[in-house]
């Protein structure tokens, strides 16, 4: 069984990076995929959003500052917690990830941290492994993500400035990933906050299309209140919508994880 890791990343904030994360790993296990969702961002949303509560056990921060002394944890899966309303795995972040930019710094090999890690044997188990990134992509967490990924996905909101952003955060992979042939390394580009009454939207939307074809992927996510309320942390009721037959959020992200599950079915 061969894993992917894909890193879910743009340069933009707001433009619902971690509710895609959410949703497409929810997504994934419902297609039968075992998924690892692995939160790098230290607001730390997408651990919140899967429950997350400070247990005492170690979490990302620790994973890499064990990696970087060189002191590999015999079990590493201390660090993995499961989401029983999602149906995934995940490393989740905490207030030490805020620190981890000197540690990463301190390594002879500092881009290669994470390839480090979640080339181990133990990450192998999984079919996905999803990287929720920050938003700023020049900073080394991003770039080992970056590095260790087969695949970017890259969430665009279905506004200007969103689309305007795509070619630096392509270069930048390029870079890290040393080729100019970058189509076989994007897992696409999915368009958010799409509102189709909108001429902005359907520019935005067509000018992706136009620019990157099949890259796109084939439904946008609609902007609904649902995506905002999915969420909330004072909503009894957020998480995936992916789980509901009734979204039309969760459908796109459901037609989303198909296309990815298909990508790997067709290499």
């Amino acid at each position: 069984m061969k894993t992917t890791i894909i890193s879910i990343a743009i340069e933009k904030g707001g433009v619902g990076k971690t509710t895609t994360t959410l949703n497409i790993g929810a997504g994934l296990h419902l297609l039968g995929k075992k998924v690892l969702l692995v939160d790098l961002d230290q607001q730390s949303h997408l651990s919140r959003w899967l429950e997350y509560e400070p247990d005492g056990k170690p979490a990302i921060s620790e994973l890499i500052y064990q990696e970087v002394s060189g002191i590999r944890s015999n079990d590493n899966s201390a660090f993995v917690r499961h989401s029983d309303r999602e149906g995934v795995d995940f490393i989740p972040a905490n207030k030490m990830l805020g620190g981890i930019y000197a540690i990463l710094g301190a390594d002879g090999q500092s881009n290669t941290v994470l390839s480090r890690i979640f080339h181990q044997e133990f990450f192998q188990q999984y079919d996905f492994i999803l990287f929720d990134c920050p938003t700023a992509v020049d900073n080394l967490l991003v770039s080992n993500a970056l590095l260790c990924s087969d695949k970017l996905l890259i969430p665009v909101q279905a506004e200007k400035f969103a689309y305007e952003g795509i070619p630096p955060m392509l270069q930048r992979y390029m870079a890290i990933k040393q080729t100019q042939d970058i189509a076989p390394l994007l897992a696409g580009f999915l368009v958010t906050m799409y509102n189709g009454r909108t001429t902005m939207s359907k520019d935005v939307l067509g000018a992706l299309q136009e620019s990157y074809g099949k890259l796109v992927f084939s439904e946008p996510v609609p902007m609904l209140q649902e995506a905002r309320n999915s969420t909330d942390e004072d909503n009894r009721q957020c998480g995936s919508l992916v789980r509901y037959g009734s979204s039309r959020v969760g459908q796109a992200y459901l037609a989303a994880a198909r296309e990815l599950v298909d990508q790997e079915a067709a290499q």
